[in-house]
C-alpha cells in the first residue's frame, strides 16, 4: 500500500517514562530510541496520575552524517516545530499533548546529542504547557530550607550548587527548576539525577577536568554529570522554597555579599524564564510566577565558591529564623 507520508511505520519499540514524575508514552521504530530515553529518565519515579504524553520519535537509515548543530525552534498558536535539517526534526501539539519527529541512524547513534537536542525538547514543552513552570534557576537545600539560585546563563548556577552539593547541602536541581502550576506554594520538582557543567568545570573541580562537552538544544556546549556516579552527594526529588537568591559573579571580585532585591526587580528577572508560546498557557505560568514574590529575594555579590557558600549558610542558619 502506498504510505509516502510514512505514517504506516511500525512502530515496535515502546516504554512509559516519568520526567519530572509525569507519565510519557514514548514509541518508536528502534530499540535506539528507548536506550536514550532510558539513559535520560530511567531513574526518574511516578508521582502524578495524569494522562500520559504520547510521544513518536522515528529513525531512518539514512546514509547522511550524524548532526552536530543545534535545532532551531518556531511557534505559532499550539504548533511547535523543532528542525535541525530535512531528516532531523519534530513537531509538538501543545494542546493535544502529541509530538512525533524523525532522526537519521547516525544522529541517534550519537546519543547525548540525540538526547539533548531531540528526545528531551520534545517532552520538556509538553510539560510545561500542560502542568509546569520552569526557571532558569538551581535549588539546594540546607537544615531543610531550600534556596533557589536564579541567573542567566554563565551566572554560574550549576557550580555553585554543586560546590554546595560537596559542602554537604542537599543538590535538588542545577540549572532549571520546575514548579506545579497547580500547587498552592513553591515546591520545587526536583531534577537531581544530573549536573550540567561548562568545560571550564574543570578548572573549578579537578574531578571533571578529562570530561567533554556535548552540544545541548539551546547552543550552549555541556559536560552532564549523573550524581550517582558520585561520592557522598545528597539528593532530593522536591523541595520547598524559602528565598531566592540572584547570582551575580562575573561582574564582581571581593567580599561576598548579600544585597536585598525588591519585589518589581525581583519580576523583572524572573519573569524572563517564561517561555513566551503563543497559548493561554502563557497568561497562567505567568500568574503561577507570582506565587513567588512573596519570597526574600537577593542577589548574591560574589567571586570564589566557599567564601559564598560560607555566607549562604550563615544566612540559612542565623538569618532565616
Amino acid at each position: 500500500m502506498n504510505d509516502p507520508l510514512l505514517t504506516r511505520v511500525p512502530l515496535d519499540y515502546e516504554a512509559t517514562f516519568f520526567p519530572y514524575g509525569f507519565p510519557v508514552k514514548l514509541r518508536s521504530n528502534s530499540r535506539i530510541t528507548i536506550d536514550a530515553a532510558n539513559r535520560s529518565w530511567s531513574t526518574y519515579r511516578q508521582r502524578y496520575n495524569h494522562s500520559a504524553l504520547d510521544i513518536r520519535l522515528l529513525l531512518s537509515e539514512s546514509a547522511s552524517p550524524a548532526c552536530t548543530q543545534e535545532p532551531t525552534f518556531r511557534s505559532q498558536g499550539h504548533l511547535l516545530s523543532i528542525v535541525v535539517d530535512r531528516e532531523n526534526f519534530a513537531c509538538l501539539d501543545l494542546e493535544a499533548g502529541l509530538a512525533f519527529g524523525w532522526a537519521s541512524e547516525a544522529t541517534a547513534l550519537s546519543q547525548e546529542y540525540f538526547r539533548q537536542c531531540l528526545l528531551d525538547v520534545m517532552i520538556y514543552p509538553l510539560l510545561e504547557i500542560r502542568h509546569l513552570i520552569t526557571l532558569h534557576a538551581a535549588c539546594v537545600q540546607h537544615r531543610g530550607k531550600g534556596i533557589l539560585l536564579a541567573g542567566s546563563s554563565g551566572a554560574g548556577k550549576s557550580s555553585l550548587s554543586y560546590a554546595c552539593a560537596r559542602r554537604g547541602w542537599t543538590f535538588v536541581s542545577d540549572d532549571a527548576s520546575a514548579f506545579r502550576r497547580d500547587s498552592p506554594q513553591p515546591i520545587i520538582i526536583g531534577h537531581p539525577q544530573k549536573f550540567r557543567f561548562r568545560e571550564p568545570v574543570g578548572q573549578l573541580f579537578p574531578e571533571f577536568l578529562d570530561l567533554k562537552s556535548t552540544l545541548r538544544a539551546y547552543g550552549k556546549p555541556t559536560i552532564e554529570v549523573r550524581t550517582d556516579t558520585l561520592a557522598k552527594i545528597q539528593v532530593a526529588e522536591e523541595s520547598a522554597i524559602s528565598a531566592i537568591v540572584f547570582l551575580n559573579r562575573p561582574a564582581f571580585d571581593g567580599t561576598p555579599a548579600l544585597i536585598p532585591v525588591p519585589a518589581e526587580e525581583a519580576w523583572r528577572r524572573l519573569s524572563h524564564s517564561v517561555w513566551a508560546v503563543q497559548t493561554p498557557a502563557f497568561e497562567q505560568r505567568l500568574a503561577a510566577l507570582e506565587c513567588l514574590l512573596h519570597l526574600p529575594c537577593y542577589e548574591l555579590r560574589y567571586s570564589k565558591l566557599d567564601p559564598a557558600i560560607d555566607l549562604l549558610q550563615h544566612f540559612v542558619e542565623e538569618g532565616m529564623r
